[in-house]
């Protein structure tokens, strides 16, 4: 693939430049440059045609990346490389075909591409990329609405009825973050949930975020509307209102999300600068992206392996049925047993939490394990 017709570099000057800050250590993209190299990659995408009563979300990119340049860089020894900004199409399917391209081109190399947008609907061309990998998919959003309007038209609050009614797609599972029930209509909730979705309120996601880490450790891509954030610490978007969850829980979330050997992509979306105060919701957006390379340099392989000892096993007997967990020796993190035929050639474990196994001691079954069991 030839990114150098694709992208347009950026050169940001830094107030304070210092060889501990990101700006200095970030490196752009030339032809030169072996991209094969690099642990993570930064592009921004400057189209918010879709983005319904939204649409200077397209000047968010660079917002985002003077906040993220001018943050020092942690204990890491990763390397970062910045596309610049993609060239936007004289329509929005030419952006898309290129979206399309460029995940398809990383997430054969397995490595992690940092999306700067722009409008929550680039989702589409991002999971249409995945699904030519024909493999099933596992999505996620935090979001305070659904994005399934099925009468209106196709655009960033709608984005989920086209991924939904797709003919090609691999959509096995589907995660929303945080999302507001008096946002959301009742009848769409119900139908989502009857095709077990993970749903998860905001009170639920703001009362334990170490829950909502097994959410994300098989994830393939995790995208955020700025309008899930609380007005009051990031008011650069048309629909954020007083609720909403907070910069230090987006932060975990990216952490979680960065610790995932999984994740091809994070989309930051719906910024629109034109709505902020002092950079505050550019500022959120940087220091999550912060947090996820420190998730990043933070992963290791704490798979349980039958063939090894990193793990260790605990039976459950309860009234639904005899559980099997796992919890790893190196990381603490937990999983259950999918329960198989006697026959199947493997067994399949699901990324579960503490709390999981504990209800089950108490005989009683989250809603985790239910949607686990039922799916």
């Amino acid at each position: 693939m030839k990114l150098n017709e694709c992208f347009e570099s950026c050169s940001l000057v830094l107030d304070e430049p210092s060889k501990e800050k990101l700006g200095t250590l970030i490196d752009l993209y030339s032809s030169q440059v072996d991209v094969d190299s690099y642990d993570v990659i930064i592009m921004g995408v400057p189209d918010g045609r879709l983005s319904y009563g939204n649409e200077n979300c397209s000047l968010a990119p660079n917002e985002i990346r003077k906040e993220l340049y001018d943050l020092y860089t942690g204990d890491w020894t990763l390397k970062i490389l910045d596309l610049g900004n993609l060239k936007i199409g004289a329509t929005i399917e030419d952006t898309y075909h290129a979206v399309e391209d460029v995940s398809l081109f990383f997430s054969q190399k397995n490595i992690p591409l940092l999306i700067l947008g722009g409008g929550h609907d680039l989702i589409t061309p991002i999971f249409k990329s995945y699904s030519k990998l024909g493999k099933p998919l596992s999505f996620a959003s935090a979001d305070a609405y659904l994005d399934l309007k099925s009468q209106d038209s196709y655009h960033s609050r709608s984005f989920l009825t086209k991924l939904l009614s797709s003919p090609d797609s691999l959509l096995s599972k589907y995660t929303l973050f945080a999302y507001q029930s008096y946002l959301c209509s009742p009848t769409e909730i119900g139908l989502l949930k009857k095709m077990d979705f993970n749903l998860i309120r905001l009170g639920a996601f703001t009362e334990n975020y170490s829950e909502m880490e097994p959410y994300v450790r098989e994830l393939d891509h995790l995208s955020i509307d700025l309008c899930v954030m609380r007005t009051s610490e990031a008011p650069a978007s048309s629909y954020t209102s007083p609720n909403g969850i907070s910069a230090e829980a987006l932060c975990t979330l990216l952490r979680y999300t960065g610790m995932s050997h999984d994740v091809k992509s994070v989309l930051f979306s719906e910024l629109n600068p034109m709505l902020d105060q002092k950079n505050q919701s550019a500022k959120v957006y940087a220091q999550s992206i912060w947090y996820f390379l420190e998730g990043l340099h933070l992963r290791f392989d704490d798979f349980p392996d039958v063939n090894s000892d990193n793990f260790k096993k605990f039976h459950v007997n309860s009234a639904f049925s005899d559980l099997i967990f796992y919890k790893s020796n190196l990381s603490g993190r937990w999983w259950v047993e999918l329960l198989s035929l006697p026959d199947a050639p493997q067994i399949s474990l699901l990324p579960c939490s503490v709390n999981d196994y504990n209800k089950a001691l108490e005989g009683e079954i989250t809603t985790r394990l239910l949607t686990y069991f039922k799916f």
